[in-house]
């Protein structure tokens, strides 16, 4: 689906020029799943006609500036030093910017500083990075990261709009961070996987940086007793890093040299059929924004173990599309062990793998640039304005009603951030920012009769909040409304007996 037709208002956009500010860009030998996100929005945006310069740090090797197929890339600086690159840029350019989308790798750029007040700019939070400081740095350089990312960011973008990537980490800037503007939501999407049959033998894939953060030694900590109870099993690990040879040495060490397989970086095309053969992924992070290589995996039908901590928790569906693992409480090899015999079953393979898929396939990468272009609206109208209302709440309001009530009404009412989403003969409204109160209040704007009973509205919780697509209309089929229990239930489909189909 485009961003056309999800997000109708581009045409607002259209022609005019978005600064993505990113730390790093695809060509970047350290790229990971913000470099995925911002360059697949990237590409969305270029191709509804919006203007794209995407700035970044320039490795060695590339070039200060060239024409990529979402736009122009413009790099300088390294680690740190891009910051103040992308700062100078910035101002050198500030009058021909009509939007930033300013994404937040633990440290923001503070593109505010240099900008026109007018122009709107949107903070892209992945994951807070609190705790994570004092791993990656020495104590003094994790106090000032630790200050930049909380006080420096509530300094600098005052009530400025924010999207997170899943509800953990909205609940995060909140909690952890102190930002004050409306937080929206904005998941990433997905580039399809295409199913595939199981290898014969049991088998874990893996996909992402090899770096000491991310715990991947748990995994090959987890082998021998996965071999004792799963004879033949393996663990394939796809990606480098620091934390390659480290592992490798541990493997030998406990004697499972021979049942981890590191491929290092492949080619797309490879590393999707050996990710599409898995029994089972796995992650063994203590924090992540999303987890999308484990969304990747839902796409082509195999279920994730990891443990029960924020972004992972948003991405799989305990029991439904994978297992939660609680650290300190469970034991991950005995999680790990249940998982392949799980899926050892053909019937409870197949039914895993059709709700996985079924999952997965909620989330677009065009969803994706219409949650952040409605963001980029609403604040430039916030802005215009000038911040006239109170402040921003984090309530969301779930309206479920008859499709045919709703045709009647003036959609019209609704703001750019609020969302419909359509499932046979009923529908649903996700109203941002709105408890329920301000719900009948946007209701009774659209001609509707609050006090109808077919009008159901209520608090979302946070499963009510992942898997909308942007609906243009409520007249034909649209996207099924969301999974979780009270607002929509999908049709239900016959179970496919195999990953093939």
């Amino acid at each position: 689906m485009s961003l056309r037709r999800t997000f109708p208002d581009v045409t607002h956009w259209r022609g005019r020029h978005v600064v993505v500010c990113n730390w790093r860009d695809g060509r970047h030998p350290e790229a990971g799943g913000a470099e995925l996100y911002c360059e697949q929005v990237a590409q969305q945006l270029h191709d509804a006609g919006v203007r794209v310069t995407y700035v970044t740090a320039r490795p060695r090797g590339t070039a200060r500036r060239e024409q990529a197929p979402y736009g122009t890339v413009v790099r300088g600086g390294g680690r740190f030093s891009v910051y103040l690159f992308a700062l100078l840029w910035l101002a050198w350019q500030r009058r021909r910017v009509d939007a930033v989308i300013d994404s937040q790798n633990g440290i923001p750029f503070f593109t505010p500083l240099v900008l026109p007040r007018r122009t709107p700019v949107v903070l892209l939070v992945h994951h807070v990075h609190q705790q994570q400081f004092a791993v990656l740095f020495p104590r003094a350089v994790a106090v000032v990261g630790r200050w930049l990312e909380a006080t420096g960011s509530r300094l600098v973008y005052g009530r400025r709009a924010i999207c997170a990537v899943s509800p953990s980490s909205r609940a995060q800037t909140r909690t952890l961070l102190g930002l004050r503007g409306p937080v929206h939501l904005a998941p990433p999407g997905l580039t399809a996987i295409i199913p595939q049959a199981m290898a014969t033998r049991p088998r874990i894939v893996c996909t992402g940086r090899l770096v000491r953060h991310k715990r991947l030694d748990h995994l090959i900590r987890a082998l021998p007793a996965l071999r004792e109870n799963m004879p033949g099993v393996e663990l394939h690990l796809i990606g480098d890093g620091e934390a390659r040879e480290e592992l490798a040495r541990l493997a030998e060490r406990l004697g499972v040299g021979d049942r981890v397989v590191f491929h290092g970086r492949l080619p797309v095309p490879a590393r999707d059929a050996l990710v599409a053969s898995a029994w089972i992924t796995a992650s063994a992070s203590p924090h992540e924004g999303w987890g999308l290589s484990v969304m990747e995996a839902a796409g082509a039908g195999v279920p994730a173990v990891a443990y029960d901590v924020p972004g992972l928790r948003d991405v799989i569906r305990h029991g439904v599309t994978g297992w939660l693992v609680r650290e300190g409480e469970q034991d991950l090899t005995t999680a790990l062990v249940l998982a392949l015999r799980t899926v050892a079953d053909p019937g409870q393979a197949a039914a895993i793998s059709t709700a996985c898929r079924a999952w997965a396939g909620r989330f677009t990468w065009s969803a994706t640039a219409g949650h952040l272009l409605a963001a980029l609206t609403a604040e430039q109208t916030r802005l215009r304005d000038r911040d006239r209302g109170g402040p921003p709440s984090d309530s969301c309001a779930v309206v479920t009603l008859p499709n045919s009530l709703l045709l009647r009404a003036d959609s019209g009412a609704l703001r750019v951030t609020d969302l419909i989403t359509v499932c046979g003969p009923d529908a649903a409204l996700l109203l941002t920012g709105a408890d329920e109160q301000d719900a009948y209040a946007i209701l009774t704007r659209m001609g509707l009769d609050a006090s109808d009973p077919r009008l159901r509205v209520r608090l979302a919780r946070p499963g009510d909040l992942l898997g909308w697509q942007r609906h243009p209309g409520t007249g034909g089929p649209g996207p099924e409304g969301p999974l979780h229990r009270g607002v929509l239930s999908p049709r239900r489909r016959k179970p496919r007996l195999s990953r093939t189909g």
